[in-house]
């Protein structure tokens, strides 16, 4: 028996692709803290920036071809997975090489840029098409705005653990 496959709500879209940059700036206020609390110096802290950003370089590369071989979901799924887990492990780590490996990790989710795309020129027409990337392209836009000042509040308020706090509590509601 077929099941009818309805495309996603336009609300997920927004969110996956919003993870994007959001996870990328919403720790940044906390990366004093981050050197503080792990005992190291900033210049290594500052490579779960400049990782992050080539992890996800290479992830475009493979979860383009990956979900047209396997489909758009399981690949999503997957990455979103992935990234909720490994803002888990950031949260628990306790020295700054456990935390870079899964902040690296935490890349995966630029996939849903990549990915809320792809899905919106799949199952719209081209009209429909134009008008929901409008909506999506505009959390690429609210999100580098609105993540730092998030992640510097939860800093103050909580300590830096707390943004990958609301990564993972995040990953976990978007799955």
């Amino acid at each position: 028996m077929n099941k009818i496959k309805t495309p996603p709500h336009l609300l997920t879209l927004i969110l996956l692709t919003g993870f994007s940059p959001l996870s990328l700036n919403m720790f940044m206020p906390s990366l004093t803290s981050i050197a503080l609390d792990l005992e190291t110096d900033f210049a290594t802290v500052s490579w779960s920036i400049s990782g992050y950003l080539a992890i996800t370089a290479v992830v475009q590369l493979i979860v383009g071809p990956l979900s047209d071989r396997i489909g758009r979901r399981p690949v999503l799924l997957v990455t979103v997975l992935v990234f909720a887990i490994s803002s888990v492990g950031c949260v628990l780590s306790q020295d700054i090489g456990t935390f870079l490996f899964f902040r690296m990790l935490q890349g995966g989710v630029t996939a849903g840029y990549t990915l809320s795309m792809a899905i919106v020129r799949d199952t719209r027409s081209e009209g429909q098409a134009v008008s929901l990337i409008g909506y999506i392209g505009m959390s690429m836009a609210l999100a580098p705005m609105l993540g730092p000042v998030v992640g510097g509040l939860l800093d103050t308020a909580f300590g830096w653990r707390a943004t990958f706090v609301f990564y993972a509590a995040s990953g976990f509601l978007l799955l």
